[in-house]
């Protein structure tokens, strides 16, 4: 009995990044206050209340004369004469327009001191309740040390929740892949594979899903193969056992022709001869297909291979009394699989006789074109429907009320495409004024 692999819920999955989270933001605050200590202790930056007390010892005693203060005093002051002008001042801009009103005002504002001295000169500060920097150059050129204290630490938080929150999805992401690979090889039919195991009990609920999906899969595609093993060898049985009429047919044809016939009756029995050598031929090759062999490729000659596809479809032309226009232009050779390609051109000729009307006509012409060749069939009947100018190549398509599908197993034109394909030619469907027209380039 396979041992049962251990999961944890997705719940606590996440229970446990906020637990390591609010961990890690407490530690940074920990590091952060442990560092502030340390440089408390180092004299690196004044209290809040420096300044304050900075002011209360410059003012103390109601002095009579003003002092100026050195670089380490930390509030903004403007020392004005009796007519408002500025005499000296730690600031300018902004601070000492703001300081200077403040010269005016006889109410008393929050954090600013004013002072007048014995001369008639008067000192107005104004005093923050913040940390600065002890050093003057760092206290001029940067922002307030506990603006910068602060903001390092929602720095610090904001990357720890960032960290952590990319830890998850690195997780979550690399357990997440395990259904894209389980759904790759099963579009594929790749089968034989064991369902990976993903720790959280969600995922791996999805992936057993995944497992019985796979496995009637499995199932239904080895029925379906044995089934369709089964039908390909009853197939193949069935076109073997056809030979044996189809030789005795082609024998009595023969000695037929051994006989003194009437020219009509012997025209029929060419007729029978040909067309069971053709319906041979088939069979062999549904033989060679079935055993999984595929025609080679040879050169032959273009004339020929139009004379033979005319002596094919003449007959079947006749017998539904609609006339044959040939006209060959072909010249030169063409390495093909000569078998399919009568197959496939005769299928073509054949539906164009069967939509015509009796004591019409079929137009089949060869011809060089374009570094190439073609084979053009135009017919009179009511030519290709719009569905089946789309359609006619599909396999079992049997749409095309236009043209009396009623009867086939739309397989012709698509075999016929199909051969087109594999000779790396192109079919076209199209309609004229007499009919429906099929062009095969190559």
């Amino acid at each position: 009995m396979a041992k049962k692999r251990r999961s944890v819920s997705l719940s606590f999955v996440l229970l446990r990044f906020g637990i390591i989270m609010v961990g890690c933001m407490l530690l940074c605050c920990l590091l952060w206050y442990l560092m502030f200590i340390r440089l408390v202790n180092t004299g690196f930056f004044y209290n809040a209340y420096t300044s304050s007390q900075q002011v209360e010892k410059m003012l103390a005693g109601n002095p009579e004369t003003f002092v100026s203060p050195d670089d380490n005093f930390l509030s903004d002051y403007a020392l004005f004469d009796r007519n408002g002008k500025v005499l000296e001042s730690n600031t300018k801009g902004r601070k000492l327009k703001k300081l200077t009103s403040f010269l005016h005002e006889d109410a008393t504002t929050t954090r600013v001191f004013r002072h007048t001295y014995g001369d008639g000169s008067t000192v107005i500060i104004r005093y923050y309740y913040r940390s600065e920097f002890a050093n003057p150059v760092l206290r001029s050129t940067l922002p307030p040390f506990e603006y910068l204290w602060l903001a390092s630490l929602g720095v610090a938080l904001v990357l720890c929740l960032l960290f952590n929150t990319l830890w998850l999805r690195k997780r979550l992401a690399a357990k997440l892949k395990l259904f894209g690979e389980v759904s790759r090889k099963v579009g594929a039919q790749e089968l034989d594979f064991t369902i990976p195991h993903a720790g959280i009990r969600e995922y791996d609920q999805a992936l057993d899903a995944m497992e019985h999906m796979r496995d009637a899969l499995y199932n239904s595609l080895s029925s379906q193969w044995a089934a369709q093993q089964e039908r390909e060898a009853e197939i193949a049985a069935l076109a073997h056992d056809l030979k044996t009429p189809l030789t005795l047919v082609g024998g009595n044809a023969e000695l037929l022709l051994d006989e003194e016939l009437p020219e009509s009756s012997r025209r029929m029995v060419e007729t029978i001869a040909s067309s069971n050598e053709r319906a041979r031929q088939y069979v062999t090759s549904f033989l060679e297909a079935s055993a999984g062999e595929e025609e080679a490729f040879k050169n032959n000659s273009l004339n020929a291979l139009f004379e033979q596809l005319i002596v094919n479809t003449t007959a079947i032309a006749e017998a539904r009394s609609v006339c044959m226009k040939v006209q060959n232009g072909l010249n030169g050779s063409a390495n093909v699989q000569k078998d399919h390609l009568l197959r496939a051109l005769g299928n073509v000729v054949q539906n164009a006789i069967e939509h015509s009307p009796v004591g019409g006509n079929v137009y089949l012409t060869g011809s060089m074109a374009d570094g190439g060749w073609q084979v053009t069939v135009c017919d009179e009947g009511t030519g290709f429907s719009k569905a089946a100018l789309q359609h006619a190549t599909e396999r079992l398509w049997r749409g095309d009320t236009a043209r009396g599908a009623d009867g086939h197993n739309g397989l012709g034109l698509w075999f016929a495409a199909q051969v087109v394909k594999t000779h790396e030619g192109q079919l076209y469907l199209s309609n004229n004024k007499s009919g429906g027209v099929v062009t095969i380039k190559f």
